[in-house]
Order: C-alpha cells, then structure tokens, then sequence
C-alpha cells in the first residue's frame, strides 16, 4: 500500500486544504497501514504554466503531468479510499522521501 495512488474522497475540508475527489499518495509505511488510517499526500494536475515548488514532486498519471503536494500530507480513514490508480516507481519514490525528509528537517 505504501507509494500506491489512490482515488479518495477528501471533503470535508478546511481553509485552503486539498478537496474533492481526487488521488492521494500513500506514504505511511506498512506497519501503521495495518490500522483504519493511511497518511497520504495529495495529487494536483499540472496547469500550463504552473511552476513545481522544491515541496513538490512532478509525477505522470493516467499520461498527464501531476504535482505531488507534500506540504500538504494529512492522515485519512482507510474508509476514504476508493480504487487504486498507480504504483510509484524507485526513482519517484526517492524523490518523495528526499522531499519528505527536507520538510521535516
């Protein structure tokens, strides 16, 4: 389950929190998605033009541009998971973590 993407549904939300129904990343390891919670980071599609921050992550999904919010990563209930989309390889997800890890340094 770790670094597979998910639809999930993310409402309701707060100020300027991601929402709607969209994909997420999951990034909680093994071990803590064995209880009822994952924690995720959520997925934005890339507008023209839109730049990528260095707290963000450029991935392609479903053969579109898509940003990994990482400054945005939450906790959900497993129940907000709906169908698997993709599965990040090595290279994504060494990207992630090294964008993790400069967050929360």
């Amino acid at each position: 389950m770790q670094f597979e993407i998910y639809w999930a549904n993310l409402n309701p939300t707060v100020g300027r929190e991601q929402a709607g129904h969209r994909p997420v990343l999951v990034v909680s390891n093994d071990i803590e998605n064995q209880m009822d919670i994952v924690t995720v980071i959520p997925v934005t599609s890339r507008k023209k033009g839109r730049r990528v921050y260095p707290n963000e992550v450029l991935i392609s999904l479903e053969n579109k541009e898509a940003i990994l919010l990482c400054h945005q990563i939450r906790t959900l209930s497993k129940q907000r998971l709906e169908k698997k989309m993709a599965v990040l390889d090595e290279t994504l997800k060494s990207k992630v973590i090294d964008v993790l890890c400069m967050r929360f340094q």
